[in-house]
């Protein structure tokens, strides 16, 4: 299943009357046997019957029996060797009443097991809006190739059931419901030149209109940069028939059908890293501007409130920030931090981004060297 904004609208809807909600992320490998992910997952889920178990947190503590009944499927899971062969950057696991959903992601996530009454969901952010995120279209008259890449990596995404396999199946399908037609007594159909274009020109814009059309099933509601690897001359035709917002300028130019992934990411990651290199100076141009005139922070005491009142424009938070245990108090807009987890806490942080999103505001999950100010691990800029 592909993970997706739906997907992250979903989860972060799920709330529990208990603090029974998992939430299991571990680091994974795109080579290898399996082995280490399966031991650091069995690990994970040994700690989520410990934290069912755990009179600190729970309100009605599992027994270890219970405990382990209630992550059955998730245990279930250590013994698909296929499943951790197949593997991407990050692992995510969510389990809770009813529910049992994982999803392998091209992010590298910190080891963690999170228990509360909702799911832990800010460092998934990264999959679908992160900045260093982009789809990269391999294209050409006899094959379409699709993958979603970060800097470090690239990932093939299926998509054979969306999309023309070459430009020869869209004429010979055309031919095959000529030959109804004529059957039928339908007149026979006949390319013409249209505004100076040939025949063949006017046959590729039919493709491309064709591929454009099944991407859009899953792309939809996406925004990140798209480049397209391809002869020259077809790129302008692509862009000239596509719906997708965020095709960028520059282009992988040649035949793709030879290049393997990594070849095709390392074409596609200097554009960019163009992109991304100005986009991080705007923004630091604008918190800057921002932050003379009272309109962001890099105060969590101030931040935090603010995401859940729908200030916030645009949240930048350290990736590698630690858990904040606390509570939000609404009534005086404050937020109350603890030393350690609780039965009546939660991480602010993790609070303060999925508010932010669900508000329509920007989150972007940074090193610290990239955030817009050297002070604080977590910065906002208002609306207002």
């Amino acid at each position: 299943m592909r993970f997706n904004k739906n997907k992250f609208e979903q989860l972060a809807q799920v709330k529990s009357d208990s603090n029974n909600c998992i939430t299991i992320l571990i680091p994974t490998d795109r080579v290898g046997d399996g082995q280490a992910e399966k031991i650091r997952f069995k690990n994970q889920l040994d700690e989520a019957v410990n934290l069912l178990m755990d009179e600190k947190i729970q309100h009605s503590p599992l027994s270890k029996p219970a405990a382990l009944a209630y992550l059955s499927s998730a245990y279930e899971l250590l013994d698909n060797d296929d499943f951790w062969i197949r593997q991407s950057d990050g692992l995510a696991v969510f389990i809770g009443p009813g529910k049992f959903e994982y999803f392998s992601l091209p992010v590298t996530f910190r080891t963690m097991t999170y228990v509360n009454n909702h799911f832990y969901l800010f460092p998934l952010l990264e999959a679908i809006t992160g900045k260093k995120r982009f789809f990269l279209l391999a294209l050409s008259q006899n094959e379409v190739r699709f993958f979603e890449g970060n800097k470090y990596s690239i990932t093939p995404v299926i998509i054979n059931d969306l999309v023309p396999e070459s430009l020869e199946s869209t004429l010979v399908a055309v031919e095959d419901s000529q030959v109804l037609q004529a059957h039928g007594g339908g007149n026979h159909i006949t390319y013409h030149g249209q505004g100076g274009k040939d025949n063949k020109t006017i046959q590729i814009e039919s493709y491309f209109r064709q591929i454009d059309k099944g991407l859009m099933e899953m792309l939809h509601d996406e925004d990140a940069p798209m480049i397209i690897a391809a002869v020259d001359y077809l790129v302008p035709i692509y862009k000239s028939v596509s719906s997708y917002s965020n095709i960028i300028d520059a282009s992988i130019n040649g035949n793709p059908e030879s290049d393997d992934p990594v070849l095709l990411h390392e074409k596609a990651w200097p554009a960019i890293q163009e992109l991304i290199d100005q986009q991080t100076n705007e923004w630091k141009e604008e918190f800057g501007l921002a932050l003379a005139n009272g309109k962001a922070s890099s105060n969590r005491e101030e931040v935090i409130p603010a995401a859940k009142n729908g200030r916030i424009d645009t949240l930048f938070i350290d990736r590698d920030t630690p858990l904040i245990w606390g509570v939000q108090d609404e009534s005086k807009n404050t937020i109350l931090v603890d030393d350690a987890q609780h039965q009546n806490n939660y991480c602010l942080l993790n609070n303060a981004a999925v508010n932010t999103y669900l508000k329509s505001g920007n989150v972007t999950l940074e090193d610290s060297t990239d955030l817009p100010n050297n002070n604080g691990m977590l910065q906002a800029v208002f609306r207002f």
